[in-house]
């Protein structure tokens, strides 16, 4: 019987990725959450999902906003403004080597332990721009999990099955990249008796978010535990080009719409989180 852990990122962003999320929980299929720990909602968030039961891990941030540690603390890893130089900035420091590994452990050791404090023990750590699995940074984290007891992890590599909607070549090249890094940092976090789902998907659908497309993702679902990252939203005129992306509604819309419920039945998929793991 194939098993389903619909993952929502970027808890705690801001207040109308919160809340759209929060929705998808109460109102839709959504069965876990990953909580940012700098964002301008982190702390209501936090206290929300203690409240309404949202089983929560935590989403490792090195590339958005500002770090938890002071900017003198982790100076390798910000910008001269004093914030995060993102996704492809930090790609460039870390494939240069310019990056201090005592940086990148304070900062994710300062993510943790606000976790901690705000929401207690999280159900399992992924990342923002998925940066845990790359190269540089999987060796520097699995002591880090070891310290706090952190024994699972998101590895998000996406097989490439016919999905019944076409993805750009663009996309499946980004998507390859992923799944390189994916495909070496499991046998490392393995090693170290952390472990994941058997299957991950998310990436293509990414853009493409409908609710007749995630019917053809669930149509074809694998045997085994699956991880679906989604990112749904509430409308907003402010904040990035992503949270203004009409697609942030369209998975919302997706991610309640009652019709894909008689698929979950009929195709026997049990609905769980990482907490059931």
């Amino acid at each position: 019987m194939p098993r389903l852990i619909i993952n929502a990122d970027d808890l705690g962003m801001n207040p109308p990725r919160s809340h759209g999320i929060f929705l998808c929980f109460e109102q839709g299929i959504v069965t876990s959450a990953t909580l940012v720990c700098n964002g301008s909602d982190s702390d209501a968030a936090a206290r929300h999902a203690r409240e309404r039961g949202l089983l929560t891990g935590i989403h490792l941030n090195l590339t958005d906003g500002t770090p938890l540690s002071a900017g003198r603390d982790v100076p390798t890893l910000i910008s001269v403004e004093g914030n995060f130089m993102g996704r492809d900035g930090l790609a460039m420091v870390l494939d240069e080597g310019r990056v201090d590994p005592q940086h990148i452990e304070r900062e994710v050791r300062a993510q943790i332990e606000w976790f901690l404090d705000h929401r207690g023990a999280p159900t399992h750590l992924d990342s923002h721009h998925h940066i845990h699995i790359r190269p540089a940074i999987v060796p520097l984290l699995l002591p880090v999990l070891e310290r706090y007891g952190i024994r699972l992890v998101r590895i998000p590599r996406e097989d490439i099955p016919p999905f019944g909607y076409e993805v750009s070549p663009e996309r499946l090249q980004a998507i390859s990249v992923h799944n390189e890094h994916a495909a070496a940092a499991r046998p490392l976090f393995e090693s170290e008796g952390i472990s994941s789902t058997q299957h991950f998907r998310g990436h293509c659908l990414t853009g493409l978010a409908s609710a007749k497309n995630l019917r053809h993702t669930l149509s074809r679902l694998p045997e085994g535990t699956t991880e679906l990252m989604v990112h749904p939203g509430s409308p907003t005129p402010i904040g990035s080009d992503f949270d203004r992306d009409p697609q942030r509604q369209t998975e919302l819309r997706m991610l309640c719409d009652q019709s894909v419920r008689p698929l979950l039945t009929e195709r026997k998929i049990e609905l769980c989180s990482y907490g059931d793991l």
